[in-house]
């Protein structure tokens, strides 16, 4: 073997360790009403997955300007002040205020018709969720289950139904917001070789966040309510 071929396969042994990404579902105002994952379980839940690297529901603006905010309220709550005692580093996964119009403003208008032009349909499928939230509340218990194939497949089912009934603008608006998140994940995970990085997503983005993430080369998807009992049973890892 000449020194070119071992210097060559040496480099290639040396390539870059996959990341490791776990998504960890937030409940936004639902915090409250959810005793097992209040603002302190969730702090709790945020430590014991021990990131290097917090990606955040949030636009760059909000997170220079730490705003208050109307529906995330675990950032000020929780998050904000956890950054500072903790030195995490940060990605956002929202976009910046143009980009997030684009994606935002076709979303909005295709869920108004089918508000104005189908309005049974609407009512019947806003019940729909407010039964899907009651029955989740009391599956709910932990962080753990807040992040398991439970409340993934029912979220799953709930924009599979809100697709079809809404149509091709629903759809091509919940696509390509979440696939924004991915793809600064994605970027973060190729700054930070062999580091754990915890994305914070509400918890209707969950199931399509790990699904995307899990086949992605260089991305370690982590199972996060496994780990989360893990800790609790007094197994802590990385």
């Amino acid at each position: 073997m000449n020194l070119i071929t071992t210097l060559l396969l040496a480099a290639a042994g040396a390539a870059a360790p996959p990341t490791e990404v776990a998504v960890l579902s937030t409940l936004h105002g639902l915090h409250a009403e959810v005793p097992g994952y209040g603002d302190a379980a969730l702090a709790d839940a945020i430590r014991d997955l021990s990131p290097d690297v917090l990606c955040l529901e949030v636009s760059p603006e909000a997170l220079a300007e730490r705003r208050a905010e109307k529906v995330k309220v675990e950032y000020p709550a929780v998050v904000y002040p956890l950054l500072d005692r903790e030195r995490y580093d940060t990605c956002t996964l929202e976009p910046e205020r143009e980009a997030a119009q684009a994606i935002i403003g076709p979303y909005v208008a295709a869920n108004q018709a089918f508000s104005d032009g189908s309005p049974d349909a609407a009512k019947a499928f806003s019940g729909y969720g407010e039964a899907m939230y009651a029955l989740l509340k009391h599956h709910w218990r932990d962080a753990a289950s807040v992040n398991d194939a439970t409340t993934d497949q029912m979220m799953q089912g709930k924009h599979a139904i809100q697709e079809a009934l809404i149509g091709p603008g629903e759809a091509a608006g919940w696509a390509a917001w979440n696939r924004h998140f991915s793809e600064r994940v994605r970027e973060a995970a190729a700054k930070h070789p062999g580091k754990r990085i915890v994305a914070l997503v509400g918890a209707e983005h969950g199931y399509w966040l790990r699904r995307d993430l899990a086949s992605t080369p260089g991305i370690t998807l982590l199972d996060t309510a496994s780990l989360l009992r893990r800790v609790e049973n007094g197994v802590r890892e990385h």
